[in-house]
């Protein structure tokens, strides 16, 4: 009697639950890594769709020294554009990933080399960068981590463009 019981405590109590079942921590950084390494070689060969595929439909990326872009369809479209001005080099590197459920959280480090080509904007120079992200990935309905927000934070100082002179007034005579 105790085990039939017992066995019917069990399903009671898995049948009640409403836990999302969700990989482990460590099958979860294999995941993210690798998508990690995916979304670094779309940005390095220049795939904006591919860039944008690693996002929510309602994710954001924020850039440094640039608009955010909310939605899939306005990060494509900014990785178009930029893509047409040169060449992209990335590089991310993970230093810590906190998991909870279907949410997790990364921290890591990243760098960015852009060169240049004559169809970049007049006041958009090759450049070098470095600095700090974060990322809020979220497993969809698909079963897919998906980037829901992505902040790059710069560590280099900022561009100065000097202020144009005023043309002096001469004063008048006292």
């Amino acid at each position: 009697m105790k085990r039939v019981l017992a066995f019917a405590l069990g399903i009671a109590m898995t049948a009640c639950t409403n836990v999302k079942q969700v990989p482990d921590e460590s099958a979860v950084r294999d995941t993210i890594d690798a998508q990690n390494q995916e979304l670094v070689e779309c940005w390095n060969s220049g795939e904006y769709e591919c860039v944008a595929a690693a996002f929510s439909e309602e994710g954001w990326q924020m850039m440094p020294n640039a608009q955010a872009q909310a939605g899939t369809e306005a990060i494509s479209r900014f990785w178009q554009q930029a893509f047409a001005w040169g060449q992209w080099e990335f590089s991310m590197e993970t230093s810590l990933l906190e998991q909870s459920g279907p949410v997790a959280v990364e921290r890591g480090k990243y760098t960015i080399r852009f060169m240049a080509d004559v169809a970049a904007p007049p006041g958009r120079p090759s450049s070098q960068d470095r600095g700090n992200y974060v990322t809020h990935w979220r497993m969809d309905s698909d079963r897919r981590w998906r980037i829901a927000a992505q902040a790059l934070v710069s560590e280099m100082p900022a561009r100065v463009i000097p202020a144009p002179q005023m043309p002096q007034t001469p004063q008048a005579p006292q």
